[in-house]
């Protein structure tokens, strides 16, 4: 059993990209690795932020097993009831924008009443939806027949008419609530939050996605986030897995049409975005997401009688410190078939934590260990990755390498095309051009980087405007 571990560890360290990781850590490393071993997750990606800036970012094992896909920087995974922070961020962002009032009647906007049973008197606010105290219950029977493989085949607008209208195919008074007056009692529900989705399709008269696409995600330049797989190539996603018979057994990719409580699907490099952006009062390079005081709103306990964690969508957890005790930290967990993921803030330290995998054990021992070390890290300053310089391509012939890469001063760049000359620019990661210089005809270059140690982003380019971009990191 002993050399079957070793194999196993060694086939995974030849796979995580180290050399994108600004502050690399063989201990810490080999502790994720245990823990996926133990908790059978086939791929993993973790992502620290702390003072404005990704100061760790590492991938380890399979997106895919049988094709030996592995995890990357690219690689976007199924975030389960992560999504519900972003859907409470975008009803803050109706509410910020005049559109509502958490605590008025959400029947104001339907055009079909939704009550609890025997309490049709008493309404049903935006706020008791975010705090998952609003009398509604999973009803497992027809929630399983919302599932698809592939993007939901029922609209959202039909699977509320369906749940929660009273002449809807799947209305049930007993197992759809609870006999509760709403705003009286907390229970979890999955439903909850995705007639929460549904309320922001209904006051802006936009499609929940759309609404999220542009004032979200295009704001934080998540560029490879998105709540439907056909905005992806499969191929980039992580396919999620269940450990069956001692071996990883894949599902399908599936998707569900209550989607705004869990389908949300992104990547570690997008998430940094979200998580820097609520440590910064809201804004992301220049670009409010929410204002400071939406935020202060969202993680302040808003119903300590009936649960003494629960804000606005976020939720306190506790993290161990490896010298004893625990703090509370504000985010959310995530689970679903073959999908285990965790996100978490430190507003204190400005730390930020997320893991996201494709098995279906616990993340949060990786949780204490990232945080942990990240307790003993300091930024560089250099921050978070700018718009501009992300997600422009090169001519499909064309690529370039950069070496040594981390480097301690400075880098070989290889073209394997003759060219007219290049265009180098240098940025660090908050998108600030830190040097500019022009590269003469040629296939090989030196160049000197700043002295200054960090997260960079290199980008070249040609004589004809085409361009690509590298992460580089200065030791």
């Amino acid at each position: 059993m002993l050399k079957l571990r070793i194999v196993i560890t060694l086939l995974f360290f030849s796979q995580y990209g180290i050399a994108q990781n600004p502050n690399p850590s063989v201990s810490v490393d080999n502790y994720i690795l245990d823990e996926m071993e133990a908790e059978h997750a086939p791929g993993m990606s973790t992502l620290i932020v702390k003072g404005g800036e990704i100061v760790w970012l590492n991938h380890y094992g399979f997106a895919d097993v049988e094709n030996n896909v592995t995890v990357s920087d690219s690689t976007a995974f199924m975030l389960a009831s992560i999504s519900k922070v972003f859907t409470g961020t975008a009803l803050m962002h109706l509410r910020q924008s005049g559109h509502i009032n958490l605590d008025e009647d959400i029947n104001n906007y339907l055009d079909f009443d939704i009550d609890i049973p025997n309490f049709e008197t008493d309404s049903i606010t935006f706020r008791m939806l975010m705090t998952h105290t609003a009398s509604i219950l999973d009803n497992d029977t027809p929630m399983d027949t919302y599932y698809s493989n592939g993007d939901p085949t029922i609209s959202l607008s039909d699977v509320i008419q369906r749940y929660f209208s009273t002449s809807g195919s799947d209305y049930n008074t007993s197992l759809n609530f609870s006999n509760n007056a709403p705003g009286t009692a907390y229970e979890y529900s999955n439903m909850g939050t995705a007639l929460a989705g549904y309320m922001v399709e209904a006051v802006s008269g936009m499609d929940f996605s759309e609404y999220c696409n542009t004032h979200i995600f295009d704001k934080l330049c998540m560029n490879n986030t998105s709540w439907y797989l056909a905005d992806y190539d499969t191929n980039t996603v992580a396919r999620p897995y269940q450990w069956s018979g001692n071996q990883y057994v894949p599902y399908a990719h599936y998707s569900f049409a209550d989607y705004p409580d869990g389908q949300l699907r992104s990547t570690s490099l997008d998430l940094a975005n979200f998580l820097l952006a609520y440590l910064q009062d809201g804004t992301f390079n220049g670009q409010e997401l929410i204002s400071s005081a939406s935020i202060n709103e969202m993680l302040t306990l808003q119903i300590v009688p009936l649960d003494a964690t629960q804000g606005l969508n976020w939720y306190l957890e506790d993290v161990f410190l490896s010298g004893g005790g625990t703090v509370s930290l504000w985010g959310h967990n995530g689970g679903e078939s073959g999908v285990s993921t965790d996100m978490y803030i430190d507003r204190a330290n400005n730390i930020g934590v997320a893991v996201i995998s494709n098995g279906e054990g616990d993340n949060l021992n990786v949780v204490d260990e990232l945080y942990n070390y990240a307790l003993t890290l300091s930024p560089s300053g250099v921050g978070t990755p700018p718009c501009n310089a992300l997600g422009v391509a090169f001519l499909p012939e064309t690529t370039f390498t950069i070496y040594p890469n981390p480097s301690a001063g400075f880098v070989h760049i290889d073209v394997n095309q003759k060219s007219m000359g290049f265009e180098l620019f240098l940025y660090n990661s908050v998108g600030k051009l830190v040097d500019t210089e022009w590269l003469a005809s040629s296939q090989h270059y030196t160049y000197q980087l700043p002295e200054t140690n960090g997260l960079y982003l290199i980008q070249l380019v040609d004589s004809e405007g085409a361009s690509k971009t590298l992460r580089l990191v200065k030791e």
